[in-house]
């Protein structure tokens, strides 16, 4: 089966975005919807204005160095798998990576 996806995706699919630094609310955990926002805004950021139409993870992560997290964005009608791992956690401001899969999930 053959799907048709827009430019925006193409340019997200094995995009690997390092030391991407956000303050967020920052207690014993990030929030889902820190998470969230702050992921398309970084993809957006990354790829000249072009934003995923969602991203989506399961529940917050833990604030502390190291820890990852398994999420998701959909756009075009394709969903495409992407990890975030937290780089370092300072006080309010987290830094992590963002690496999106090479294909889209079947």
């Amino acid at each position: 089966m053959h799907r048709s996806v827009r430019p925006v995706l193409l340019a997200f699919c094995g995009m690997v975005l390092t030391a991407c630094s956000f303050s967020v609310s920052v207690g014993n955990d990030i929030s889902k919807a820190d998470l969230e926002k702050n992921i398309s805004t970084v993809l957006e950021q990354s790829n000249n204005g072009r934003r995923p139409d969602s991203v989506t993870c399961p529940g917050p992560i833990k604030a502390e160095n190291g820890q990852t997290a398994r999420c998701f964005l959909t756009g075009g009608g394709a969903k495409y798998g992407l990890t975030v791992t937290l780089s370092e956690v300072n006080g309010s401001k987290a830094t992590y990576d963002v690496k999106v899969d090479d294909k889209p999930m079947q």
